[in-house]
Parts: structure tokens; sequence; C-alpha cells
């Protein structure tokens, strides 16, 4: 029960983590696409083909489409979903330390603490499998589940691809810019 309860706050760490790190480059992503979408329109009535002879239209779908995203990221309720995990796992490690105590003093869990972390668990959302993950390989051998060699990898992978993805959504801008303005 003790492991268990170590691997669901550990994974529930890891999905705050994630939440708040989709939760802060969303919202800053959108405020970047903003200030750039208003220097275009600033722009486009000094030189209305900065662009090329479609910058309005390409202006107006830059516009439409932060609108959609800005709705879409905006349900998602990154902030909530990770407040909402953080509650869970510090409730979860509480649990955790309270059957430290007990198996400590040579008492198995109650059936009272063995409901407590279903009823934890039903609580918020589940953490997802990456989490897991992440969680273990970067657990420094304190798991009895060692990640296997894929799970390393996958947990690197999916680290790096995500800094690659949002480094890559900063830039785009910037990098069709560019060549919009060097076609011209």
């Amino acid at each position: 029960m003790k492991d268990k309860v170590w691997f669901t706050f550990k994974a529930r760490i890891q999905a705050h983590k994630r939440l708040e790190w989709l939760d802060f480059h969303s919202q800053t992503l959108l405020v970047w696409y903003a200030i750039l979408s208003t220097v275009l329109c600033v722009l486009t009535i000094r030189y209305p083909h900065i662009l090329g002879p479609d910058t309005d239209v390409m202006a107006t779908v830059l516009s439409v489409a932060l609108l959609g995203v800005s709705l879409a990221v905006t349900n998602r309720d990154f902030r909530g979903r990770a407040m909402a995990m953080r509650n869970n796992y510090l409730q979860l490690q509480n649990l955790y330390n309270v059957l430290v105590a007990e198996e400590a003093a040579g008492n198995p869990p109650t059936p009272t603490q063995i409901s407590q972390y279903a009823d934890l668990l039903a609580e918020c959302e589940n953490h997802r499998e990456v989490d897991d993950r992440i969680a273990r390989v970067f657990a420094n051998n304190l798991s009895s589940r060692h990640p296997t060699v894929f799970e390393n990898t996958y947990a690197f992978y999916w680290l790096s691809s995500r800094l690659i993805m949002t480094t890559a959504l900063y830039a785009l801008p910037l990098i069709v810019g560019l060549n919009a303005r060097s076609v011209i």
C-alpha cells in the first residue's frame, strides 16, 4: 500500500509540473502571438504588402486562429487542473507519511487508510503514463519499480520533444516573417 501511494504522489507531482508548464507556455505563447498579430496589423497600415500581396488575408487568418486557440487553451484549464493535482499530491504525501509511521510501528494499513487512498485517487484526474515514467526516471533509485531502458529513453525523448516543440512555437512566427520578408 505504501508503495502504491508513493508512486501515485510522485507521478502526480510530475503531472502538476507538466500542467504548470502547459499553463505558463500556452499563456505566454498566446500573448506572444497577440503581440505579433498587433504589430503585423499596425505595419500593414503603412506597408499593406509587407508579407506579400496577401498580407491582409494572412493577418485576418492569424487573428481568427488566435481567437480559436485562445478559446481552446482557456477550456483546457491547465492552471485549475495543476492546482487540483498539487492539492491531491500533497494529500497523498500526507497519507504516505502516515503509512510510513504506521509501518515503522509494525501496523498494517487500516481499511480507513485504504479507503482514503481510493478517495484521493477519485478526487482529481489521473496522471498520465509519461508522468509516472518521468517520476521513476528521476527518483534517483529510490523507487522499487526501476525504469527500464525503454522508459528512460521515452522519458528523455518526451521531455526533449516538449522543449523542442515549445521553442519552435516561439520561433515560428519570426521564421515565417523573415522568410516572407526575404521573398518580397
